[in-house]
């Protein structure tokens, strides 16, 4: 059999020609292959969770799957809203279905047990719906933080507006433009005439790179008057503990006995001349050792600094028993007084 040369090189041809277009068409199909997996490797690793619906059927992404700690990817719509608590099913719920029906995107909260995301929802193509969810716990952990510093701030400003309104003095805050930004209630209580004869002290401060000036005035008296003040209400202190008919004593900030009743001199077994010489707290205890009224305590020195430091910390009043050594019980009340002073009310418990 003769085979034409033409011919034969006609299906040579052919024949490489198909081999190189299967060929291209198989590097093609691979390279889209390998195209593919990577856009899929891509949007199952993002940072974001996604969810993918099509027709009722539902593709999660590995982050989605790991942000809700899912061992097993729910297959459709429902199997996915049934995970979440009543009130966030019937938000989703409400929502993907005025998305399928109005094609309305919607954006949302939602919560998976301790965990809160940031939920959105789109159309994506025909019968085919997109969603994708950011965790949130971190940030609401820390916006947390901040409202508790927020009220923590609040509670303080409120503290020192209430103590600034209190403040017995007039004051006032100008601003570097001479504007007054504040003024407390003594401001407005007080007769112009009065604030007249104040003397004002001023006090330059600055916040935020801004300068303001803090003014506020002090009731001028002469140290005469100061002192005769001082002496009245001393006496009245004194005529007051005369008066009362149960053991008890003023001792100033410093230490000093002011005042005292006669029961008070009879249950201690102190003379009144001695008590009139105002002596401080620490005589007052070595007196009462020295007259065998107290219990032996190994270091009285140490016992005496103990005292001391409860007579200078004390906020509120407190509640002491002493036990003699005669068997007499004495209960004492240690009240805080005005100016730092100290009233001691002696009670005896003897059963």
């Amino acid at each position: 059999m003769y085979w034409d040369p033409i011919f034969t090189i006609v299906c040579s041809a052919l024949v490489v020609g198909g081999c190189c277009v299967w060929l291209l068409d198989f590097i093609y199909a691979r390279h889209l292959r390998r195209q593919h997996h990577k856009q899929l490797q891509l949007l199952h690793n993002i940072p974001v969770g996604m969810c993918y619906d099509y027709n009722g059927k539902i593709l999660l992404n590995k982050t989605w799957c790991l942000m809700w700690d899912l061992a097993q990817k729910p297959k459709t719509f429902n199997q996915l809203v049934a995970l979440l608590s009543a009130e966030d099913k019937h938000f989703l719920t409400e929502h993907y279905a005025i998305l399928k029906e109005h094609n309305i995107p919607f954006d949302g909260i939602i919560r998976h047990g301790k965990q809160i995301f940031h939920l959105r929802a789109r159309p994506f193509e025909d019968g085919a719906y997109v969603l994708w969810m950011s965790d949130l716990s971190r940030h609401q952990e820390r916006l947390g933080h901040l409202q508790q510093n927020y009220d923590i701030l609040n509670q303080q400003k409120e503290l020192l507006e209430n103590a600034w309104e209190k403040f017995p003095f007039p004051t006032f805050i100008r601003s570097a433009q001479g504007k007054v930004i504040f003024a407390n209630q003594a401001m407005g209580q007080n007769k112009p005439e009065d604030l007249n004869q104040c003397h004002w002290q001023t006090r330059p401060f600055q916040s935020d790179d801004s300068t303001y000036t803090l003014t506020y005035g002090q009731e001028t008296r002469t140290e005469e008057e100061v002192q005769s003040l001082v002496r009245e209400i001393t006496a009245s202190h004194r005529r007051l503990c005369q008066e009362l008919p149960c053991a008890v004593c003023l001792f100033s900030a410093n230490g000093q006995l002011l005042a005292y009743s006669p029961a008070f001199a009879r249950m201690w077994h102190l003379d009144e001349a001695w008590l009139d010489t105002k002596p401080d707290y620490e005589n007052f205890w070595d007196t009462l050792q020295e007259k065998g009224l107290l219990s032996r305590v190994m270091d009285f020195s140490q016992y005496k600094k103990q005292q001391r430091e409860q007579f200078a910390e004390l906020s509120k009043t407190e509640e002491v028993f002493l036990y003699l050594p005669n068997g007499r019980i004495i209960r004492r009340l240690m009240i805080p007084f005005a100016q730092g002073g100290v009233i001691l009310l002696d009670e005896e418990k003897t059963g």
